[in-house]
């Protein structure tokens, strides 16, 4: 298939200037026939494609057709190679630039909604191999795959023979399709619902529906849809929003409703997953008893081996690339107005619960530091525990930083509030009222301090550093629990949880991070000793093995 891509962009040119054909709404008996039809048989899937499974087809040689219906500009500005390019809102007028209907087609647009809308098209079109890339080109990108900037050249063949009223409605609904592509932000959705409110389709699984839903919207699965058209509003006319939980299946129930002779369908761009995500809450959500300790336990278990430490060296690189990390100081605002690194904003540690309106959503790269990495190290456990899943602590904190490794200034950031996430209010408060109560000192001990309470009354001494740490050298008297097993291996502490327990590693990070774990499963009395190990043999006492 080699043509020169030069004419398929002459054409979308042409076509971009030209007013805008009128919408063509068929329901003809065929046309209706074609979407009960398609509608009773959705593909597996959904005909979503990972990014992996792509791959995997390409290195084995498999014959695809690699269809990229993003505008002109975005392709020529990177693509998938072999791709090519028919924008969405001429694909119906180019069939003739694929090959025949059972050719494996795989769609691509940015984000995933485009494409599955052209997909579904061509599905009832009778191109049923067609496939939509999940996540689309940006998620390609994301993985790191390979891309290219030279078009891809396609030969016209003949068009297949396909219903001509389908296809003229088709043509009308994808060529009259807006700049935005029908779809609605979670944020434009909410403010809409609190004035002249759409009328709102959640086409998610029974299933899915029952674990929460957005308030006012009725539930139509998307695999019973055409049985059920008799629930769908009378006014063809009506301004409606239906929604998924990606926004895969409500483009899919777009196209079939424009087809049914609905006007004003939009799609909730990234689904009830982007509503959640923008802070917006769900009704409806099975009232779900907190398990504090599994909760814990299942955060600790998700870290990598470094329990999220980063070093300084890694924070400057990251500083200085493109994908900046957001940069939290939890010190005192007296301690953050002296110096700070730049860009960071500034919430103390005991506040830091209660103005999450001030950090990014859930997914965000965060990077938290304090003077000594303790302080850091807690926040950070208070944060991935309340789920979020891209949180880090500077280790050793801004004292152990060479004052020429990273940026630092005295002028404050002012940090503006967005809205906080939908986090379990139990677990919020559980969370909160530990962070709330910490007192001056946080918690930490000072070796020499230590040394005295062990020549008196010996608190439980805990070590959470790994076998081979421990191997190495240990306070004598110390029971050791890897942090790794501090939840497995429970039992042994002290029954009586008002008993004095002492946590230590090397340097402080592991230990502050057990003692916030003890701290909110009941444990009274559970302390740092600041520094871990480096700071006990620093001030002349010793280790045994």
């Amino acid at each position: 298939m080699k043509r020169m891509f030069s004419l398929l962009v002459v054409v979308a040119l042409m076509l971009a200037v030209m007013p805008a054909a009128a919408p063509v709404y068929a329901q003809t008996d065929a046309v209706m026939a074609r979407i009960m039809e398609y509608g009773n048989a959705l593909p597996k899937g959904y005909g979503l494609l990972s990014v992996d499974d792509l791959n995997a087809k390409i290195v084995e040689g498999k014959v695809l057709v690699l269809l990229d219906v993003r505008e002109i500009e975005e392709y020529a500005a990177g693509h998938i190679e072999g791709s090519f390019n028919v924008p969405l809102r001429t694909l119906a007028q180019n069939l003739n630039l694929l090959p025949d209907l059972n050719a494996e087609i795989i769609v691509i647009c940015k984000g995933g909604s485009r494409a599955t809308m052209a997909m579904t098209a061509l599905h009832l079109l009778g191109y049923m191999k067609a496939q939509t890339l999940k996540g689309g080109f940006d998620a390609w990108v994301g993985e790191e795959m390979p891309t290219a900037t030279d078009p891809f050249t396609v030969e016209a063949g003949t068009a297949p023979e396909v219903n001509a009223e389908l296809l003229a409605a088709l043509d009308g609904i994808l060529t009259n399709l807006p700049k935005n592509w029908d779809l609605v932000a979670p944020k434009d959705l909410t403010a809409e619902l609190a004035e002249a409110a759409p009328i709102l389709v959640d086409v998610r699984s029974d299933e899915e529906w029952s674990k929460g839903y957005i308030e006012g919207a009725q539930h139509i699965w998307i695999d019973t849809f055409v049985g059920r058209l008799s629930e769908l509003p009378t006014d063809k006319n009506a301004k409606i929003v239906v929604y998924c939980g990606a926004g895969y299946r409500g483009a899919i129930a777009k196209i079939i409703m424009n087809l049914l002779g609905y006007t004003n369908v939009r799609n909730l761009s990234g689904g009830s997953g982007a509503w959640v995500k923008a802070g917006f809450p769900l009704v409806g959500v099975p009232v779900v008893a907190l398990d504090l300790p599994a909760t814990l336990s299942a955060y600790l278990k998700s870290l990598p081996e470094s329990y999220n430490a980063l070093r300084a060296t890694d924070l400057a690189e990251e500083l200085k690339g493109e994908n900046k990390p957001f940069l939290v100081d939890v010190r005192t605002v007296d301690e953050y107005a002296e110096k700070h690194i730049e860009g960071a904003i500034n919430i103390p540690l005991n506040e830091l619960t209660k103005k999450l309106d001030l950090l990014p959503d859930l997914n965000a790269n965060l990077v938290i530091y304090c003077g000594s990495g303790h302080r850091s190290a807690v926040a950070m456990t208070a944060l991935g525990t309340l789920g979020y899943t891209k949180v880090r602590s500077l280790l050793s904190g801004l004292g152990a930083v060479p004052a020429d490794m990273l940026p630092l200034t005295d002028v404050p950031i002012e940090a503006k509030a967005d809205k906080a996430p939908a986090i379990m209010p139990e677990l919020l408060a559980a969370v909160d009222a530990f962070m709330s109560a910490i007192p001056a000192g946080y918690y930490t001990l000072k070796a020499a301090d230590l040394n005295v309470l062990l020549a008196e009354k010996a608190p439980f001494l805990l070590d959470v550093r790994t076998d081979g740490e421990w191997g190495n050298g240990r306070i004598e008297g110390a029971v050791h629990i890897a942090l790794a097993d501090l939840f497995t291996k429970v039992g042994e502490l002290p029954a009586d949880k008002t008993v004095p327990i002492v946590i230590y590693d090397n340097p402080t990070h592991r230990s502050s991070m057990a003692m916030t774990f003890l701290r909110m499963l009941g444990y009274t009395d559970v302390r740092v000793l600041g520094g871990g190990v480096g700071a006990w043999e620093k001030a002349g006492f010793t280790l045994v093995k």
